[in-house]
């Protein structure tokens, strides 16, 4: 796991698009720049450096992007460490074989780091709970798919929740060889379905953690092979 220390997590940092380290299917915002336009979810569809930006809907159903040809939009999403924005032009746009639209590559993006580890990757049995659920609805099993002290990501086939809304989860993991069963509490960040995929995922951070806990997660996070 690479573990990255930072005294500043306010600070503006100009950086490249790559170095953000973005994957297909990742979370975002997009903007157009004009009077009395709304935020729209939006996804990451990939990137060809010095030439475009593909995004799209963060529905799989969508036919349309919601952006013109030629307008200017404010594009902003989370990577899991890194919160940032930028500014481009809509190249074009394209609803086959699925709804997309191409943005000019930044040449550079304003990022803030906003978590100080990057998640690693586990399996461990999990289950998840909405908060709120009345006491006779049931915990249903989730893929565990990454962790760091701070958060979590699940895969589900349906969807866990809306954005904003607590879900606890219960991990069954092992510490310096003991079995530990781990419960926690997470807010939905974001959640979307990847085009092309029939599951979804779900960002969740982690809520009123006590000092054992993060204890445990940190060694966790530190001692986990896969």
């Amino acid at each position: 796991m690479s573990t990255q220390t930072d005294t500043d997590t306010d600070t503006i940092l100009r950086m490249p698009l790559k170095t953000l380290g973005l994957r297909s299917g990742m979370s975002l915002q997009t903007r157009r720049l004009v009077e009395g336009a709304s935020k729209k979810e939006a996804q990451f569809f990939g990137a060809i450096e010095g030439k475009g930006v593909m995004v799209g809907p963060q529905s799989a159903d969508a036919t349309q992007t919601g952006m013109e040809e030629g307008e200017v939009c404010v594009v902003r999403g989370f990577t899991g460490q890194y919160e940032f924005s930028f500014l481009s032009k809509v190249l074009q746009t394209f609803e086959k074989p699925f709804a997309y639209a191409l943005l000019a590559y930044p040449a550079q993006v304003d990022a803030r780091r906003v978590r100080q580890s990057m998640r690693t990757k586990v399996s461990w049995p999990t289950t998840a709970r909405p908060a709120s659920a009345a006491p006779d609805i049931s915990a249903r099993l989730v893929d565990l798919v990454d962790i760091s002290t701070d958060g979590a990501m699940v895969r589900t086939p349906d969807p866990l929740g809306t954005i904003g809304e607590l879900v606890d989860l219960v991990m069954d993991v092992t510490v310096d060889g003991h079995p530990v069963q781990l419960q926690l509490r997470g807010k939905i960040c974001h959640h979307n379905r990847p085009v092309g995929q029939d599951h979804f995922f779900a960002g969740l951070a982690f809520q009123g953690s006590s000092q054992n806990d993060k204890l445990v997660l940190n060694y966790l996070t530190q001692n986990s092979v896969n």
